[in-house]
């Protein structure tokens, strides 16, 4: 067995909702480590468009055939979190050059304040243009984002989360 399948990781973020751009980061995640926590940190100072309830239903049903994936939640802080979960180290994914200011400074926050290194993943060529941002979007212009979204997650929206 690797070193790297008996490490922790986990995949901080909001999920509001999961994408398949999200799930191409998680699989590769699943694939290198033992254990993968996907966890969904709740700002109370942001608002979401989904339920808290259901970006953890989303998640879990996108992740359900990952065997070591574990969804979760939490309120408080990404290294707080690592510290009681003995988490070994952060995963993050970006999509483009313009993401990577963000995602390095909150690296360095990480491991100034806690010590724990963060691995920065681009996705895949194909998912650049994929964010929640665009399912949002699509939602409100009642348009199909189905293609955007892991199987079973859009059924879930449409059935749990749309007004009828």
């Amino acid at each position: 067995m690797s070193d790297f399948k008996k490490m922790k990781v986990i995949l901080p973020g909001s999920y509001d909702p999961v994408t398949v751009g999200h799930l191409e980061i998680i699989k590769r995640a699943a694939e290198k480590y033992g254990e993968v926590y996907v966890v969904i940190f709740a700002n109370p100072n942001k608002s979401y468009t989904f339920s808290l309830d259901d970006r953890v239903r989303m998640l879990m049903i996108a992740t359900e055939e990952l065997d070591n994936v574990l969804v979760s939640w939490s309120a408080g802080l990404v290294i707080d979190y690592m510290r009681e979960h003995g988490i070994d180290k952060i995963v993050k994914g970006y999509r483009t050059e313009a993401d990577l200011p963000w995602e390095r400074e909150q690296a360095e926050w990480n491991k100034a304040y806690g010590g724990y290194e963060t691995e920065l993943w681009q996705c895949e060529e194909g998912y650049k243009e994929v964010s929640s941002t665009a399912v949002r979007k699509l939602l409100s212009e009642g348009a199909d984002p189905s293609a955007l979204l892991p199987r079973g997650v859009w059924d879930y929206i449409s059935h749990f989360c749309l007004e009828k």
